[in-house]
């Protein structure tokens, strides 16, 4: 089991709360506003100094900030948590869509030991078909100050069908703007149907599938969203006793902190099991124990780890085996 003295790496989900409506994200359903369970809450700095102790700090490498589910900027305390880190000399990546704040916050944030990675995933013309509700160029105005203020940036890109030709001039862009990274991000966002706030088709990405180019009612494709979560403790995947894991939280001593305090080995179980409709959340639920860092101490909530690693050893998804474990790093060997 992961023991407190072990851990060099935090992951934090600071809130919740966002401002873009990304068609992936669990926030929405393709971006037509539903709730699936998850709360809407922050930590606050006194949260943070609670869980992260400055005796806990010093044997940290890193915290990285990248929420599930919310945005950094719109941390009502994001700007004082990063600063407090930074006077106990912890290194800081943070990942942001950058459309929230002014310049003159982001050059705030320009400390040091602190990355920002800004989500642009185009141009102008193309970055908000999949970055809803955010837009360009307060991006590229914010990104541009945190850089000139001395902050260290990198460019996130994910390619779509829809933005894969800007790749270059995006890279070039990143180049003179001062940039000292431009990653590209393939982390299986799929293609589909987008739709407005309120349920309206709006546009696709990637080809449209549907017979006839006909996309159904978004309420009909969400009822089969959820009937999909509801069965998918037992009919999918059908896995097999060879999976190796190659684990976050055991490789690089990691442990991941939601927006409401409560702890997990790795974000993929972060997905607040006792309320939302996530893929193995059925089984998380049952075997998530005393684990809120602002009830318990954090080393009383890493105690339920074990459970997580004895389910390893199970044959089927049936018996025990933990299916998020098996769909997020699970491979076959």
């Amino acid at each position: 089991m992961l023991k407190l003295n072990e851990i060099r790496g935090v992951h934090i989900e600071l809130t919740t709360r966002c401002n873009a409506r990304c068609p992936m994200c669990m926030r929405n359903y393709r971006g037509f506003d539903y709730n699936s369970g998850y709360p809407d809450t922050e930590l606050t700095l006194t949260d943070i100094k609670r869980i992260l102790k400055p005796n806990f700090l010093q044997q940290l490498d890193y915290v990285n900030f990248n929420g599930n589910l919310g945005d950094f900027a719109l941390s009502s305390h994001g700007l004082e948590i990063v600063e407090y880190l930074v006077q106990n000399n912890v290194s800081i990546q943070i990942n942001t869509n950058g459309s929230l704040r002014g310049p003159n916050w982001w050059k705030r944030l320009a400390l040091p030991g602190v990355t920002v990675g800004f989500a642009l995933d185009g141009l102008e013309d193309t970055h908000n078909l999949y970055r809803q509700d955010t837009y360009w160029n307060r991006i590229i105005e914010n990104a541009q100050a945190f850089i000139n203020a001395g902050g260290k940036a990198i460019w996130r890109f994910i390619p779509f069908e829809h933005n894969k030709h800007q790749q270059d001039q995006c890279r070039a862009l990143a180049e003179k703007m001062g940039f000292e990274a431009f990653d590209l991000i393939s982390d299986g966002r799929d293609t589909g149907p987008v739709f407005s706030r309120t349920g309206e088709y709006s546009h696709h990405l990637g080809e449209n599938t549907f017979k006839d180019g006909v996309v159904p009612p978004v309420k009909e494709l969400l009822h089969g969203h959820i009937h999909w979560f509801e069965q998918s403790k037992t009919s999918v995947p059908q896995d097999r006793p060879n999976i190796k894991y190659s684990c976050v939280h055991l490789r690089n001593k990691e442990i991941y902190v939601a927006a409401d305090g409560s702890v997990y080995p790795c974000c993929y179980m972060g997905f607040y099991p006792g309320q939302m409709h996530h893929a193995g959340n059925t089984q998380l639920k049952e075997i998530v124990k005393e684990n809120n860092a602002l009830q318990y101490e954090l080393d009383h909530c890493l105690n339920w780890f074990d459970t997580v690693e004895q389910a390893w050893e199970k044959e089927s998804i049936a018996s025990g085996r933990l299916y998020t474990c098996v769909t997020s790093c699970g491979s076959c060997g």
